[in-house]
Parts: C-alpha cells; sequence; structure tokens
C-alpha cells in the first residue's frame, strides 16, 4: 500500500506557515457548516467567501495585512476572505467547477476525507457500552440471519479495530498526560491540568457509567462466546461467506475459501479486543488511583512549602521601605501583648514507640460444650436417616394383630415413627406400591392427616405367606 499520492504535495502549507491556527479554524468551518453539511449540493463560491469572511471576523482579522505571509506571492485583491480563499485553492484544499455564469466550489474528496479524519481525532474519546451494544447487535443480527445481515459481522469487526486503537491510544498518552500535570509549576495550573487533558480529555467518556450493574459493558463475555460460536460454526460460516462474496464485502473474484478465512480472521479480532477489554479498565483504574494520589500530595506540599511569614514580613518592610515616609503607623489585627517564648513554645517531636512486649503463645482452650454438641448432632443424624430396618420395625409394630391399616389410623408417638411414617409414600412413588418386608405399601388417591405431618395417604397390607411363597417362585 502506497502512502503518497493521495494528497497535493502544497496541502498543509496553510497549516505549516505562520497563519497556521487561522487557517485551521477556517478549514473546520467550512468542513462542519459548507461541505460536511451539504453532501447533495455543491455551494457557490459566494457561499464559501461568506463563510471565510465571517471566520476571519472572528479570528479578528480585518485586512489582508494581517493575513498575509512571507515568501508567498499574494493575489492582487485586497481582501482577507478573498486572500484566504485563494490560499486555499492554490495549495489544493478547494477545487472550483464552472457551470454556465455560476461558480460552484468544492473540497478536494482525498482533502475532505483527512480533514475529516482529524475532526473525528480531536473528538474520539472512547465510548465503552456504544462500541459493545454494536458488537453485540451486529453479531447476534449475522446468527439469526448469515445470509441478510453478513455485512454486520464486518462492521462489527471494524467497530471492534476501532475501539482497540481508542484502547491503545489512551494507554499510549497516559504517561505524557502524567508527565504534563505533574511538571506544572504551581498547584491551580496542576488543578486545571487534571481536570481538562485527564478527566474531560483523554478519560473515557462514559467511566463512571461502566461501574453501574447494568450498563453494556457487562455483555463483553457474550460477544466472545458469539464469536466463538459463529467460528467454530461451519455451516453459517459457508452461508455467511458466500453472503460476503454477493455483497462485495471480498473483493470480486474471491473464492469461498478466501472469504471464509477473513471471516475467521474478522471473529478472532472481535473476541480478542473483548478479551482484552478487562485488563484495559484495569490498567485505567491502577493509572487514575496513582495520578489522584500524586496530583494529591504535589499540591499539598506545594501549599505547604509556600511563602511564610518571614517572606511575607519582608516583603510589607520592601513596600513600606518604597513609600519614602519617616513614620508609618501600622494597625495590626493582633492586640499589642507579648506572647512569652520559652523551650515550652518549642516543637517537640513525639517519643518513639515502644517495641512490644515479648508474651509465650498459648494454645486456645477447646470449648467444653464442643464435644456435647458433636454428639447431640451425630444422634440427630442418625435419628434422622431412615433405613430399611427401621422402616420394617416400624411397620411391624403398627401392624400388630392387623392385616390392614390406612396411613390415618397409624400411631406417631416420636421422632423415629415420624421419619418412618414420612418414607412410605416415596417407597411406592413410581410403581403405585412397594413391599417392605412382609407388608405391601399402597398409595391412594386421598391426603393423609395427623398432628404431625399431611401427605398422600396409603395403606398398608400384610403379604400372605402363600403370596410370599409365589413371589418367591
Amino acid at each position: 500500500m502506497k502512502l503518497f499520492g493521495y494528497l497535493p504535495e502544497s496541502l498543509f502549507q496553510p497549516l505549516s506557515g505562520p497563519k497556521k491556527h487561522i487557517y485551521a479554524r477556517l478549514l473546520m468551518r467550512l468542513y462542519e457548516r459548507v461541505f460536511s453539511a451539504r453532501i447533495l449540493e455543491t455551494p457557490l463560491r459566494e457561499d464559501v467567501l461568506r463563510q471565510i469572511e465571517i471566520g476571519l471576523s472572528e479570528a479578528g482579522i480585518g485586512s489582508s495585512d494581517q493575513l498575509s505571509e512571507d515568501a508567498i506571492g499574494e493575489h492582487p485583491m485586497g481582501q482577507a476572505h478573498y486572500l484566504a480563499y485563494h490560499r486555499l485553492k492554490d495549495t489544493g484544499w478547494l477545487t472550483e467547477e464552472h457551470e454556465k455564469w455560476r461558480v460552484y466550489v468544492d473540497m478536494n474528496p482525498d482533502a475532505f476525507m483527512v480533514l475529516g479524519a482529524i475532526i473525528d481525532f480531536g473528538n474520539s474519546r472512547v465510548r465503552v457500552a456504544g462500541a459493545v451494544v454494536e458488537v453485540k447487535s451486529n453479531l447476534e443480527a449475522a446468527m439469526r440471519e448469515p445470509e441478510a445481515m453478513a455485512q454486520g459481522l464486518a462492521n462489527a469487526h471494524d467497530t471492534a479495530v476501532r475501539f482497540a486503537r481508542s484502547m491503545r491510544r489512551i494507554l499510549a498518552g497516559m504517561r505524557d498526560i502524567e508527565e504534563r500535570i505533574l511538571g506544572n509549576p504551581n498547584a491551580a495550573s496542576i488543578l486545571r491540568t487534571f481536570f481538562q487533558d485527564f478527566v474531560d480529555g483523554l478519560l473515557i467518556a462514559d467511566y463512571k457509567q461502566l461501574k453501574t450493574s447494568n450498563n453494556p459493558y457487562r455483555h463483553r463475555r457474550t460477544i466472545s462466546t458469539l464469536a466463538g460460536e459463529l467460528r467454530h460454526d461451519t455451516e453459517r460460516l459457508g452461508r455467511i461467506a458466500r453472503a460476503y462474496q454477493e455483497q462485495g464485502v471480498v473483493p470480486p473474484g474471491s473464492s469461498i475459501a478466501v472469504a471464509e478465512e477473513r471471516i475467521i480472521a474478522e471473529l478472532e479480532k472481535i473476541k480478542r479486543v473483548f478479551e482484552d477489554v478487562g485488563a484495559f479498565m484495569d490498567r485505567i483504574e491502577d493509572f487514575r488511583d496513582r495520578l489522584e494520589r500524586r496530583v494529591r500530595t504535589t499540591v499539598h506540599y506545594m501549599d505547604v512549602m509556600g511563602e511564610g511569614s518571614a517572606e511575607r514580613l519582608a516583603r510589607l518592610i520592601e513596600r513600606l521601605a518604597e513609600l519614602g515616609l519617616d513614620e508609618i503607623e501600622v494597625r495590626s489585627r493582633a492586640p499589642d501583648v507579648g506572647f512569652p517564648i520559652s523551650s515550652q513554645a518549642l516543637y517537640t517531636p513525639p517519643p518513639p514507640r515502644a517495641p512490644p512486649e515479648r508474651t509465650r503463645f498459648k494454645l486456645p482452650q477447646r470449648d467444653p460444650y464442643q464435644r456435647a454438641y458433636v454428639q447431640a448432632t451425630t444422634e440427630f443424624d442418625r435419628l434422622a436417616r431412615v433405613t430399611p430396618a427401621k422402616i420394617t420395625a416400624f411397620l411391624t409394630g403398627q401392624m400388630e394383630g392387623k392385616d390392614r391399616l390406612a396411613a390415618n389410623q397409624m400411631r406417631l408417638e416420636t421422632l423415629a415413627d415420624l421419619f418412618a411414617f414420612r418414607a412410605l409414600p416415596g417407597l411406592a412413588a413410581v410403581q403405585g406400591s412397594a413391599r417392605v418386608g412382609p407388608f405391601q405399601v399402597i398409595l391412594e388417591e386421598s391426603r393423609a392427616q395427623n398432628d404431625w405431618i399431611d401427605l398422600k395417604s396409603f395403606r398398608v397390607e400384610r403379604i400372605s405367606p402363600a403370596r410370599t411363597d409365589r413371589h418367591a417362585a
């Protein structure tokens, strides 16, 4: 890719001369109010001259003498806006097009793009939330409709690339900002530079919003997941690759393999960028904390080390001597009373701290109730654990002298009875009945209630010996 040959060689001459600031304001004014505001309309020369005249008057330029530059051939007209117009036209910024008696003026297309990039660079504060939302929406659209929304994947990649460049710009500019802030001579300049250059100029625009719980920044892991799923979905990759060919995203004549390679590279780039956002935010936070501490410490000591009473008295005596009077009445706000001066008025540093006394380490005594607590919890676990033997013993006691017994007729006297009773419906929950030793537990449609519990009703029947022998056979 060639670097030269796109722009006229004299394009940057107005921006490198002694009037560079004036021409920079004029170009930005023309870009914002004339050329970028009229996308489908080419302005007349009179409109461009009018905007240049207004811009020069705002800059305090009233004559061509204030706009003249050495070693530059000036045009014969004496008005400043004509001189600025021809200066921009001769250096390649503006081009004229004659149509009958009208003269239309347009900006060189490559110069227009360069100027737009410069203006965008001045306003390029990073908005993490906006980048996250845009990339997430494009990836989800490409996942739902690979053919129709394939361009969304390319747009998501471009957004991720711009976001990565902005992150790199912030990281590279931190050191320069820190040196410029701490290199100021007074506290006011330090604070002004801190808030203007760092907080308002370099720090992320929606940084505070990123600390909330429901901001779009939380979707960065979703973006990594979507990119990974698209990366390994061969069927969607093929459909997006064909859409890349049909929509002209890849160069004409490219094969499916070339399109798939580009898609894979874009997905990997998106995933890598948003996986690095967390570390980037941590570095921003560390730098902010360190810079705030340094600014606070610097301002504090600059205030402490400022002008003292001796300097103020010396300056007062010098100013009194300049008056040339023999006697001067000085009125002080303090009473005319001499304060005692003694050794008690001198600063006494605090005594050094005594070293801690040596003590023998003692093992903590065991809690006397710990053993009883362990025994109680173990006994309760043993009581609550239901085993087949406990259920059989419970049913044997309940079925004594009976061949059939409903749940409502059972007597519950202890916690062990409650745990065994509660486990009986669960045994027959799958097949509707279950055998427990010499008994058969059968579920019913109604509910069983007592003073302890409310559960699904059941009945217990004793299995006859003949039925037991038949079942064993």
